[in-house]
Parts: structure tokens; C-alpha cells; sequence
């Protein structure tokens, strides 16, 4: 049975900051005081702190984590590998066999070691759902595992938010998804992921979706950046005719359209137009940077 998953909270006090770090209260309000970590006050006047801004104060003071679940954050945070190949075997087996937990951990090691998103999911995430996948094929996973193991990481994703801090108001629109039969979630996931934390107000809109729908998203919102997460492709005739209608509005509204993901192509893309074909996270990011003033 999987074993029950604290998750945690966006905002925590500065005792359960000391005690994770393994350091005095005093001392953690002398540097929330210093200005080292930004806090928040509730409305009865309590200090409080950003999940974010304590995670990215850990990352660049290269401090430990003692206690790493009073952070709601696996127990052995920090003790697992930090190294994206290691990880990559870890996420695996742990994905196979069920452990959430685990999971998080390989996760947020890497996270607090400094590994971007993008590297996280090209190099850990993304080949280990390939080598689920294989197994499958093979009959050595059943579909409800290859499942369930999207859902758990899926999950995961969804608290990593929650060490990024708030978006600049100002910041540039980047919305997209998954055209319709395509039920995967968890590409376009890590591709919000992976913009936001380089500074895009980015917002994936979901899987499934028709063309026309998208059509209307890139019209009303107007956004600087538009992506196609492409994990499979029920029928490619429409998919090329849903595509050339989203790259038409990309063009009429100004809008970068960027397009990637296992199901495509060399085929395909000859047959389509588009801004930037990106094969992983990476492209997509380097892609992304050009759209940004210097």
C-alpha cells in the first residue's frame, strides 16, 4: 500500500524554519530581520514566511535541512542523489514501485541542489516515463502503474509550485496545452513549470482541447508566447489542420507559437509552420529567452 504524502504549506513560521534548519529562533528572526529571508505578517500580526523564499535562502546559503518534514517535505531531503543521471534511476524505481514519497524526495534534492526545471524534466522525468513506457510494452508494468505513476508525478509538479516565488505583475503572458486526444498532462505541467520559473507569468490551460477553443485563448489573452505540448497524436491530418489555424492567430495576435513533444516528428514538422520546434525543456527555455528584452 502507498504510504500516506504530507504535502506542504505555502506559508510556515519562523519556528518551523529554525527547526528544519537546525538553527535558533532568534537567530532566524535576526536574519528575517537583516532582510536574508522576506516574511509576511497575517493579519493578527504574526510573522510568516514564504515557502519560496525559505527554499531559495537554503539553495543559496548552502545550508542543510535537519528536519526536513517539518517543511512538509520528505524526511530524507538532502540525503539522496543530487546528480541528474543518479536521480534519473531513483525517479524510476521509485515511480515502479509506487512511492510517492520517494518520488518527491529524488524531487526536491535535485530542486534545493539547484538543478533548473528544465533539466529535471529532460533529464530525470521525461526518460523515466520513456523507460516506463518501454516496460510496458514489454509486460513488465501494468497500464494502471504507467498511470498512476502520472498522477503521482503530476502531483509533485503541482507542489514544486510552491517553491517559486510570486510572478511580476509585469511579467509576459505564455499560455498552451494539448490539443484534443491528447489526455497527457504532464508535459504541458513541466512546460509551465519551467517558464515560470524563469520569469514568465505562465499558465498551462490543460489537455484535450480543441483547436477552436485555443484559438480563442491566443485572441482574448494576447500572450507572448503560446506552446503545443504534443504527447500524442489521435488523428494527424487534423492535428496539421488545428496547428495551421493556431499558427494563423499566433501570427495576427503577435504571439510566438512554440511547438514540441514526443509525438512529433521530422515528418510532421516539414508539413507545419511554427516559430520554434523544440525537442525538450531546454529548447523551449532557450527559445522563450529570445522573447525577453535583455
Amino acid at each position: 500500500m502507498a504510504r500516506e504524502v504530507n504535502t506542504m504549506s505555502e506559508l510556515v513560521s519562523p519556528k518551523q524554519v529554525a527547526r528544519a534548519i537546525g538553527v535558533s529562533e532568534s537567530s532566524l528572526k535576526r536574519w528575517c530581520d537583516r532582510g536574508l529571508i522576506e516574511t509576511t505578517r497575517t493579519a493578527g500580526g504574526h510573522r510568516k514566511l514564504a515557502i519560496s523564499n525559505v527554499l531559495e535562502f537554503i539553495k543559496t546559503s548552502g545550508l542543510n535541512i535537519a528536519d526536513p518534514a517539518v517543511l512538509g517535505l520528505p524526511p530524507s531531503t538532502g540525503q539522496g542523489p543530487r546528480t541528474l543521471n543518479a536521480a534519473q534511476r531513483q525517479m524510476i524505481k521509485s515511480l515502479v514501485a509506487d512511492d510517492e514519497q520517494a518520488c518527491r524526495q529524488v524531487v526536491f534534492d535535485l530542486v534545493l541542489a539547484n538543478h533548473k526545471f528544465s533539466s529535471i524534466g529532460d533529464v530525470v522525468i521525461a526518460p523515466a516515463f520513456g523507460e516506463i513506457g518501454e516496460k510496458w510494452d514489454c509486460g513488465e508494468v501494468e497500464v494502471y502503474q504507467e498511470r498512476h505513476s502520472c498522477e503521482m508525478c503530476l502531483r509533485v509538479l503541482h507542489e514544486l509550485r510552491a517553491t517559486l516565488p510570486a510572478v511580476d505583475p509585469d511579467a509576459p503572458l505564455a499560455i498552451g496545452g494539448a490539443l484534443a486526444g491528447d489526455h497527457y498532462s504532464l508535459s504541458t505541467t513541466l512546460v509551465e513549470l519551467v517558464l515560470r520559473e524563469d520569469g514568465w507569468n505562465a499558465e498551462t490551460l490543460g489537455n484535450n482541447l480543441p483547436a477552436e477553443t485555443l484559438v480563442h485563448a491566443i485572441q482574448q489573452k494576447q500572450p507572448k508566447l503560446f506552446w503545443i505540448s504534443a504527447s500524442h497524436i489521435a488523428d494527424r491530418s487534423q492535428f496539421l489542420l488545428d496547428v495551421e489555424q493556431l499558427y494563423a492567430t499566433a501570427q495576427a495576435n503577435g504571439t510566438a507559437l512554440a511547438i514540441g513533444g514526443r509525438a512529433m516528428t521530422e515528418e510532421l514538422r516539414k508539413q507545419m509552420k511554427a516559430h520554434a520546434f523544440c525537442d525538450t525543456l531546454g529548447h523551449l527555455e532557450s527559445f522563450a529567452s529570445t522573447l525577453r528584452p535583455a
